[in-house]
Formats: structure tokens, C-alpha cells, sequence
């Protein structure tokens, strides 16, 4: 195989032609595996520490979330991924030029059940690691467009946390 073919920009000669990607690709993400690469610490532990300060109805930061979490401090920032989200709004809003992502959440509506949703950690302007959640217990309530920093404060509003 090769590596165009492994970064989903060609379809393999010996299968079923598949959706191309754009051949303009700086880099490629890939949110398909389970967990994915976790450099900044476990995913699990990290979204259990979300589910946690929502459930104490606590005022707390991302980075004492990560703490918490026993993550890395080597993320700049976190931005959610819903379901439908396209390339150019995605790598505007991550601030991510040129990449190519794989596996985006599909919409729930072709599925015929909740997509996942994913929390997506930057830093440098490059994708570090995700954290995937269910739209149905997505713990943040973040609006299209909304950048989460570490020093971002998470506040109790209705049933989640909400970014001031």
C-alpha cells in the first residue's frame, strides 16, 4: 500500500474507489481510532475529569482540569468537533492551514444514530491529540466557532460547563 493510499488521498487499485481527498494536504488527522495517539495523557481520564466538575457543579479552569487529569501541559488550545464539520471550517477554527481530516463526525441523520463529537487539542497550530464524546453527553456547552484556551474558565450553566 502505498502512502498516499494509507493517508486516504487514493483509493487502493485493488478495491472500491473511495471519496478523494484534496491533494493539498500539508498534513493529515485521524479521528477514526478509538483513542488515537494520547501524548498529553489518557483521554478517558480527561473526560471523566470533565463529566466530574460537571457533576460538582464547580467553577474550574481547563488547565486544572488537565492537572486533574494528570495531563501534559502541551496543548494550547481546544476547539469541538461536531458532527458535519468541514475541512475549511475546522482548520479555521483550530487554526490549523492546510490539513486534511479523516473520520469527521458524519451526520447522525445518515446514521441513524448520536454521532460522536470530539474535543480537539492544538498547540503550535498542529493537531496533538482528541478526546471523543457522545453528542448526548457532550459535557461543554460550546458554540460554533468557540476556542477553549487552558487558562478558559468552565462555569456551571443549566447541566454543563460553559466557557467564559
Amino acid at each position: 500500500m502505498t502512502l498516499a493510499t494509507a493517508c486516504g488521498i487514493l483509493a487502493p487499485q485493488d478495491g472500491p474507489a473511495r471519496k478523494q481527498e484534496p491533494k493539498d494536504c500539508s498534513a493529515t488527522f485521524d479521528f477514526g481510532p478509538w483513542t488515537g495517539d494520547q501524548p498529553l495523557g489518557s483521554s478517558e481520564r480527561l473526560y471523566q475529569t470533565i463529566l466530574d466538575a460537571r457533576a460538582k457543579m464547580q467553577t474550574i479552569s481547563m488547565l486544572d482540569i488537565a492537572h486533574t487529569a494528570a495531563w501534559s501541559d502541551e496543548w494550547d488550545r481546544m476547539v469541538s468537533v461536531w458532527e458535519n464539520t468541514d475541512r475549511a471550517e475546522l482548520n479555521s477554527r483550530a487554526q490549523t492551514p492546510g490539513y486534511c481530516w479523516k473520520n469527521l463526525p458524519p451526520s447522525s441523520v445518515m446514521s441513524g444514530r448520536p454521532s460522536d463529537g470530539f474535543y480537539l487539542f492544538i498547540r503550535d497550530n498542529r493537531p496533538v491529540q482528541f478526546v471523543r464524546y457522545r453528542i448526548s453527553e457532550d459535557p461543554i456547552l460550546m458554540v460554533r466557532g468557540a476556542v477553549v484556551t487552558k487558562e478558559t474558565v468552565l462555569v456551571y450553566y443549566g447541566s454543563k460547563l460553559k466557557p467564559q
